[in-house]
């Protein structure tokens, strides 16, 4: 048997995000001659995480106290609230034209301290341009150390298109809780660091992967965790697994 603090402490090591993201950042600035007093705000782009972005001017003399003014929401409703705890979540959003926005967030959590098991696992594509695409893929796997009283994960995912032409959003959101107990031996333990190490370095390429197979290689995952878990026989796994897609416009799933 593996000691507790071991297992804890291997999982942790493990655990890892795989985030990956296009973001367009674009400004142009014009120097008129004769003008040394000539400043502007600068062209700042939304980033899926929140975070603005621009490219400098050559010169540029600002005002003491100006601030840039904040990016406008551009969608009829509030942007989704960041994830809490173990909570994961993956949010495309585009705003540029003729461009493509790709969030991708992997999870993995290893629950030991009995709490209730509320974990949520989001992904969001939203576009708001013309001739673009986002793309939004969370993918999370709680495993579960010694069982709680109360068991209630939370899996959601939403691709909209607002004020769109020729637009496409594509939002995949896929997650496993399972209970494993705590006497996973220690070729249990390996087999599942290998396995996880794999999916992490799927996560971290999936712009080159075809979408209509990203949904049946995350369920081949959650198949080879239980499978790998229902084989050791100290183990005490069961659980669920879930999965939504959702998908608007005319995005080309090949």
């Amino acid at each position: 048997m593996v000691p507790q603090q071991l297992m804890t402490g291997l999982w942790r090591e493990f655990r890892g995000k795989a985030r990956h993201g296009a973001v367009a950042l674009a400004a142009t600035a014009a120097l008129l001659a004769g003008l040394t007093g000539a400043w502007g705000p600068d062209g700042g782009t939304y980033r899926p995480d929140g975070k603005t972005g621009s490219t400098e001017a050559a010169l540029r003399i600002v005002p003491a106290g100006w601030e840039r003014p904040a990016r406008r929401w551009a969608f009829p409703f509030d942007p989704p609230a960041a994830p809490q705890g173990d909570g994961n979540q993956a949010l495309a959003v585009n705003t540029t034209d003729d461009s493509l926005t790709y969030s991708a967030e992997f999870d993995l959590v290893w629950a030991d301290d009995g709490k209730p098991i509320a974990t949520r696992n989001e992904a969001y594509a939203f576009a708001n341009c013309a001739g673009c695409t986002a793309v939004a893929v969370g993918f999370q796997v709680v495993l579960v150390e010694h069982q709680p009283d109360v068991i209630a994960p939370e899996n959601h995912s939403a691709a909209v298109n607002y004020n769109c032409v020729e637009c496409h959003t594509h939002a995949l959101a896929s997650q496993l809780v399972l209970t494993v107990g705590c006497g996973l031996s220690d070729a249990t333990m390996e087999q599942l660091s290998a396995l996880w190490d794999e999916i992490d370095e799927y996560g971290k390429n999936l712009e080159d992967v075809p979408l209509s197979g990203i949904q049946a290689r995350l369920e081949a995952y959650k198949a080879q965790i239980i499978a790998i878990v229902h084989a050791d026989p100290k183990a005490t796994g069961h659980g669920g697994t879930t999965s939504t897609e959702t998908g608007t416009g005319k995005f080309p799933i090949t």
